[in-house]
């Protein structure tokens, strides 16, 4: 099970959008709504999944990417953040 992101801006918000196809399928989107505007995005997955087609789509920032890059941007990612670094303990950052 994908663990959810906590986002700190309130116009930012998560969501997962299931729409009927005119073939009867679902295509599920995973997005971001900034406001009142819808970007496709996961970095947890394709954001744009229909399985009766057989199909994924891989979407950062509405930005579409193949498999293997969207796999090469996801490896980029830092491992912990700043705040959870070991080598911080003990220091007072304020």
């Amino acid at each position: 099970m994908p663990r959810k992101k906590i986002v700190k801006d309130p116009d930012i918000k998560p969501r997962k959008i299931t729409v009927k196809e005119d073939d009867g399928s679902l295509t599920t989107m995973h997005t971001l709504q900034i406001k009142e505007k819808f970007v496709l995005h996961n970095f947890e997955g394709p954001a744009l999944i229909n399985k009766e087609q057989h199909k994924k789509e891989y979407y950062l920032n509405s930005i579409e990417y193949d498999y293997d890059t969207w796999n090469e941007i996801r490896k980029g990612r830092e491992g912990l953040p700043w705040y959870k670094n070991p080598a911080h303990k003990g220091t007072s950052r304020h």
